[in-house]
Parts: C-alpha cells; sequence; structure tokens
C-alpha cells in the first residue's frame, strides 16, 4: 500500500482501553498496524455490538459500564473516531447493549428492558435524537433486537422466562414502532432465547438456544411481518466439550452462519438459499477461542475476539470452512467487540 492510499476498510475493535482500529487490507484481509482510535469507550458483553451507517461515516456502540451510547464520527482516512457532540446518550433500564442500524442510517434502535429506545440519526453530523414516543413496547421486557434489511420491521427477544419474541413495524417516515397484531408472540422451543439475526434477504430469522444446544429458524412474511417456523426447526449444533452456540452472525452473502459459544468452538453453518435451512459445515464446530465475531463485507474473511488478541482466517467461498491467516493475531488489550466499516473516500 502506497503512503498515498488510503485503506477502504478498517476493523474496530473496543478493548478495556477504548477502541482500537486497524486498516484492514481488502484483497488479503491482512490487518495492518492498530491505534487507539478513541479512549473514551469501554464496551463489553457477548450481547453488545458496534454499527456504523452504510457509507461508513458514524460508529454508534454501547457502553454497558455507563449505560449510555456513544455516537464517533469516523475519518475516513485514517479510521480515527471522534466523539460526535450531544450524542453521547444514557439509556434507561437494562439495555444488552446490541444496536440496530436502518440500511440508509436514519434510524437506531436498542432493545432494553423499558422496551425500544428508537433515535434518528443526523445525515451531515451523526446526531442522535429521540423519535417521538420512544421507548416503545409491547408490554415485554426486551433484551436484544434485529432489524430486517428492508427497515420494515424489528424483532426483539424477551429478557424473562416469558421465551417470546416481538414484532414491531417500523414507519418509514418517522422511524416509529407498531407492535403487529399478537405481539409478542411465544417461541416454541425451551429454554431462553439467547442471540438474535436476520438474513440479509430479510426472508428468514435465526434465534439461539445454547441451553437446547440448538438454532431455531422462521421465515419471515415480507407485508406482515409475521414469522412460521421453518421444517426442521430447530437445527442441532453439534456440540463439543459443553460449548453451546450463543451470539450469531449471518455472513454478508447470506450463504453462511456462524455461532460462537465464548469458549472453544465456533459453529458453521451452510443456509439453503430457498428455504433458510442450516447445515453443518463438514467441519464444524470449528475449534476457535471467540468472544464476538466481525465478517467483512465480501464474506472472504472472518475476524474473532478473543482475551488479549484478534485473530484473522479465511472462508471458503463455496464451504464456509475457516483457515487461520498465515500471519499471527494481533495483539490488542481485554478485545470484546468486532466490527468491520467500509468507509467512502
Amino acid at each position: 500500500m502506497s503512503p498515498t492510499t488510503h485503506p477502504s476498510e478498517f476493523l474496530y475493535a473496543a478493548t478495556q482501553n477504548g477502541i482500537t482500529v486497524f486498516p484492514l487490507n481488502a484483497s488479503t484481509g491482512e490487518l495492518g498496524f492498530g491505534v487507539l482510535a478513541t479512549s473514551v469507550l469501554a464496551s463489553s458483553g457477548a450481547l453488545a455490538n458496534m454499527v456504523s451507517d452504510s457509507a461508513g461515516k458514524f460508529l454508534f456502540a454501547c457502553s454497558l459500564y455507563n449505560s449510555t451510547i456513544e455516537g464517533f464520527s469516523i475519518n475516513s482516512k485514517s479510521g480515527v473516531l471522534t466523539p460526535i457532540s450531544g450524542s453521547t446518550l444514557p439509556l434507561p433500564g437494562f439495555p444488552a447493549c446490541d444496536l440496530s442500524i436502518d440500511a440508509a442510517g436514519r434510524f437506531l434502535y436498542i432493545a432494553t428492558s423499558t422496551g425500544v429506545l428508537a433515535f434518528t440519526v443526523n445525515a451531515t453530523t451523526g446526531a442522535l435524537s429521540a423519535i417521538a414516543g420512544s421507548p416503545f413496547s409491547d408490554g415485554s421486557v426486551l433484551r436484544e433486537s434485529v432489524m430486517d434489511p428492508s427497515g420494515k420491521f424489528l424483532y426483539a427477544i424477551s429478557n424473562t422466562t416469558l421465551n417470546t419474541i416481538s414484532v414491531f413495524a417500523i414507519n418509514s417516515s418517522s422511524g416509529a414502532l407498531t407492535p403487529i397484531a399478537g405481539s409478542p408472540f411465544q417461541l416454541p422451543i425451551g429454554g431462553t432465547a439467547y442471540s438474535i439475526a436476520v438474513h440479509p434477504s430479510g426472508k428468514f430469522l435465526y434465534i439461539s438456544f445454547p441451553q437446547t444446544e440448538q438454532i431455531a429458524a422462521w421465515s419471515v412474511n415480507s407485508s406482515t411481518g409475521g414469522l412460521t417456523i421453518l421444517p426442521g426447526s430447530p437445527f442441532v449444533s453439534g456440540v463439543v466439550s459443553g460449548d453451546a452456540p450463543n451470539g450469531l452472525v449471518v455472513a454478508p452473502s447470506g450463504e453462511f452462519l456462524y455461532a460462537w459459544s465464548g469458549g472453544a468452538s465456533v459453529f458453521g453453518f451452510s443456509v439453503d438459499a430457498n428455504s433458510g435451512a442450516l447445515s453443518a459445515m463438514t467441519l464444524s464446530p470449528f475449534t476457535l477461542n471467540s468472544e464476538n465475531l466481525a465478517i467483512d463485507p465480501t464474506t472472504q474473511f472472518l475476524y474473532a475476539a478473543h482475551g488479549n488478541s484478534v485473530g484473522g482466517f479465511n472462508i471458503n467461498v463455496s464451504t464456509g470452512t475457516l483457515t487461520t491467516f498465515a500471519s499471527p493475531p494481533v495483539a490488542t488489550a481485554g478485545v470484546t467487540l468486532l466490527a468491520v466499516v467500509k468507509v467512502s473516500q
């Protein structure tokens, strides 16, 4: 990379010291020298995350320690983060710190025990403003949510033994949420729902159940947001050594789903494009310590956070199997969260 060439992608790692940024080689996936992008945030938790708008102008994260949302503008050349004035916002209730942002970068949501908090995102500054009526609720105590790629619906799982899923329709103009008829819905699986993910097509929804070592799947009605359990669901994980699928991530291509256990295993599944059904990859589960995963937009590379390092893996485009980068993991103290951001130069 010449001195005048700037990376088009960055990997952000939330650590005990703040957020570290690594330039990412879009061709090889290799990570460059990491620098502290900001010392403002100290975020952690298996259900926390960091999200950016599609243009890569802003990064949003949730601080479990302070129960706040933090907003940053991204320097497109260096990846360094600058706190957005007025966008350190307190979160009422108990949040899992899992954020959702729509494809256009207009609305930001986070599920908490008081309901779903909703914000508009200023397209120029990234400043957040609460949407009228927020937080939105159907009476459930919520823990984690996800938005479908079309921006029409938001799905949230409960934080109680009631084991329900809430479905909200999103007003395309205001971002306000309205529970669809019948919400919340009882989940037909035993154990506690842990993590939720939506397929990039918006056609399928997945929820992990670590206590029963399964992943349940539904088809999504694109008109109503209603859910129908998929034939063959729930899908078994092939549990090994007591590990079970916790956090879920679907590859941007939609072909693969990965689940990290927080232990020594990462489970890999192929996704049937027509039915949404999951099939365990031949070498799954992979022996891989991970507390969080991130995949680049082209589904070529996967990154795993564990302890004091970030490891890189090549994704086989046909099978989804993972092979370790030739270069060793990069060191970063107390890494807990990862996010790959593609920026516009």
